[in-house]
């Protein structure tokens, strides 16, 4: 079969007795249209070749089939239907082996899952991550692989949409053989062998599933409930593992198939793909240039923030050094490093090995002499304009000629920052997210002055980094933090007009938020954008702008740290609804004489949604991100927004222009053009 540039995508070969079907479709052997008809055609001629008992299925270049190929996504599809290629494959008289290496995800996985035999590279990942998509495996992958490796692992794999090691299912039946090296030679001797054996009947798969004495349905049920948090796909995979694990496959085929169908249908999915899509664009850089190389990073600062990013580095196998002003102070961060390294070891997210590979890779040093190394310097220290400038008079003077600057502030004017050094074309704004070595968003600030090979390198580290990464402007919080501030002043303005703080958390968390808002800000310190608001104008239009937090903070109820925020906390750390925040929080109220009133819950998220939607329409308006989609990006990666919701902009995409223009229209009559500007909706309509 051929691609649109006239390259055979599938190759047939024979040697001696064994058919060799390659699939060579860069960059990752994708399942498209092409590779599916181009496989069915090979199977049949090497079947209608008498000398032919055997064949491989393997793939060129860095990985066997990665899964569904992402530019047929959103088209009509087109025969062959990977059902009807699978079933080709699993009903071959003669036994096709697949050869698996690199990622084997999704579809691949279902067409390894197909046939007869499976040999792989120790290394070499699998899973069926449809969830993500808000799927299930729509080609037999809940029906094949619970018949060879049982129900249980069957459902924890397929509904949480991980990936894992061959070395982790080495122990079940999914395997016929796994090889460190030389796997194209290993296949192939494997299948000579096959193909000079007597017993070259293909294996069948168990007529039902494969369920363990001490399997229980109910509570496995409760178990992905919990977890799934709203979102429908691993409730499904349950669903249809439970309802056709005494079907035979034929029937439980067809029942996947249905249940697929709906789900790729439905609003979730919709939202699940939008939000892949979404991440892909981000991740541009709106100049293209030559990304400088970087292998040694230096950190300026080595607090909480400062080591974590130290300690993300290390992870992405760069060279890192960590300055600090005093010799103690660098004790301690680099401790930080080493404490946040090991914990990742007890989480298993992380060998031993690496873990010490790692630190091999960071050294410590209070002398600034020392940055001649780094190709590119991340300054971390405390959220103050002028000790950055200091900082940056002193990186500016020691550091390389060509290397690049990057604050990590959060709230501060990177475009004057960029202002006190003798290159600002190099400098720009890489915010990370606290802790940086968890969380997975990173927005890069885009300066007035940034050129393109800075803003190249800065996007391509992201990348290294593993990030999701969002390219911004320069404003008062940049696209995060801003947006984040104007929910954040909706959600303090209910308390005062009568919510209470259990009400707004709870209204939130139920409608899918990972956290209540209020809850989140004790976690990070109530504080913490309490200075940051502080160095800006207070908005006098707006006569309760935060004033429930600043009561807090004039309370010293900074969070929990202080044993006490919007919530109480126990010796265990849990929190307790605390009236006496409730009765503060009215008592400013009467003062501010606002009139109070009760919320129902959906009235606590129609206001806290589309506090999102107006300010997501001002920062496109204002060239803040570079796509509507970014606030979703940076909304479902930086601040628990459900993923299965697409953002807060795809759920105004989903209500339409006409209809968000009437909800803002309420909104502002009822609260005034200054707080509730309107904005431009020609982006929804675009």
């Amino acid at each position: 079969m051929l691609n649109s540039s006239n390259k055979a995508v599938v190759n047939l070969q024979y040697l001696d007795k064994v058919a060799l079907i390659s699939i060579d479709y860069p960059p990752v052997n994708a399942l498209s249209q092409s590779v599916k008809s181009g496989l069915l055609d090979a199977i049949a001629k090497a079947n209608n070749q008498p000398e032919i008992n055997v064949m491989i299925i393997r793939c060129q270049s860095k990985t066997f089939i990665a899964g569904a190929d992402i530019k047929e996504f959103g088209k009509p599809a087109t025969e062959p239907f990977l059902p009807d290629v699978l079933e080709t494959i699993e009903k071959s008289p003669k036994p096709i082996i697949a050869s698996l290496f690199g990622t084997c995800l999704g579809g691949g996985f279902e067409l390894a899952l197909a046939c007869q035999y499976r040999i792989a590279l120790t290394q070499t990942k699998v899973g069926l991550p449809e969830v993500n998509l808000g799927l299930i495996p729509g080609s037999g992958g809940t029906q094949r692989l619970p018949r060879i490796i049982g129900v249980k692992q069957s459902l924890d794999l397929i509904s949480s949409g991980k990936s894992v090691t061959v070395n982790a299912l080495e122990k079940s039946e999914l395997f016929d053989a796994i090889y460190a090296q030389d796997l194209d030679e290993n296949t192939l001797n494997f299948a000579q062998n096959l193909s000079n054996s007597s017993n070259r009947i293909s294996k069948t798969l168990p007529e039902f599933m494969l369920i363990d004495d001490d399997f229980d349905w109910e509570i496995q049920k409760k178990s992905i409930v919990k977890k799934a948090r709203g979102s429908n796909a691993p409730v499904a995979v349950y669903d249809v593992l439970h309802h056709t694990h005494q079907m035979k496959l034929k029937d439980g085929l067809a029942y996947e198939r249905e249940t697929f169908l709906k789900l790729r249908d439905s609003e979730q999915a919709a939202a699940l793909r939008h939000i892949f899509a979404a991440e892909k664009k981000a991740a541009k850089p709106s100049q293209q240039a030559t990304a400088l190389n970087v292998n040694h990073v230096s950190v300026i600062g080595g607090g909480n923030m400062g080591s974590g990013i130290a300690t993300c580095a290390l992870l992405a196998k760069l060279q890192v050094l960590l300055i600090e002003q005093s010799e103690e102070a660098l004790s301690f961060g680099l401790e930080r490093v080493r404490k946040n390294l090991s914990s990742m070891v007890k989480l298993q997210r992380i060998s031993e090995q690496q873990y010490h590979d790692c630190l091999a890779q960071l050294y410590g040093s209070c002398d600034y002499h020392d940055l001649q190394k780094s190709e590119l310097i991340i300054e971390a220290v405390f959220e103050d304009l002028e000790i950055k400038k200091i900082v940056f008079a002193q990186i500016d003077k020691h550091c390389a000629l060509n290397a690049i600057l990057a604050s990590n502030t959060s709230y501060l004017d990177i475009n004057e920052l960029a202002l006190s050094v003798k290159q600002p074309e190099k400098v720009v704004g890489l915010h990370f997210f606290s802790p940086a070595h968890v969380m997975k968003l990173l927005e890069v600030v885009n300066t007035a002055s940034t050129n393109a090979q800075t803003l190249a390198t800065a996007m391509a580290l992201g990348k290294k980094l593993n990030k999701i990464i969002v390219e911004v402007g320069v404003c008062f919080g940049f696209a995060a933090n801003r947006t984040y501030t104007r929910y954040g002043r909706e959600i303090q303005q209910m308390l005062l007009e009568g919510a209470t703080v259990v009400q707004v958390d709870n209204a939130m968390k139920n409608w899918g938020m990972a956290m209540g808002p209020l809850a989140v800000q004790d976690l990070s310190g109530i504080e913490i954008g309490h200075n940051a608001r502080s160095t800006q104008p207070f908005p006098e239009h707006d006569q309760g702008y935060f004033r429930a937090a600043a009561t807090l903070v004039a309370a010293n109820r900074l969070g929990r740290k202080t044993g006490c925020g919007f919530y109480a906390y126990d010796e265990q750390g849990q929190a307790i609804a605390d009236p006496t925040v409730d009765q503060l929080i009215k008592e400013e109220a009467q003062k501010l004489q606002i009139k109070t009133k009760d919320f129902t819950d959906e009235e606590i998220v129609h206001r806290a949604l589309f506090a999102l939607i107006s300010e997501g329409l001002t920062l496109m308006d204002n060239g803040i991100v570079q796509n509507l989609s970014d606030v979703d990006v940076i909304w479902v990666n930086g601040y628990g927004f459900p993923r299965y919701k697409g953002g807060p902009m795809f759920q105004a995409s989903l209500m339409g222009a006409e209809k968000v223009k009437q909800e803002l229209d309420i909104l502002r009559a009822q609260f005034g053009n200054l707080i509730w500007p309107e904005p431009n909706l020609k982006w929804l309509n675009s």
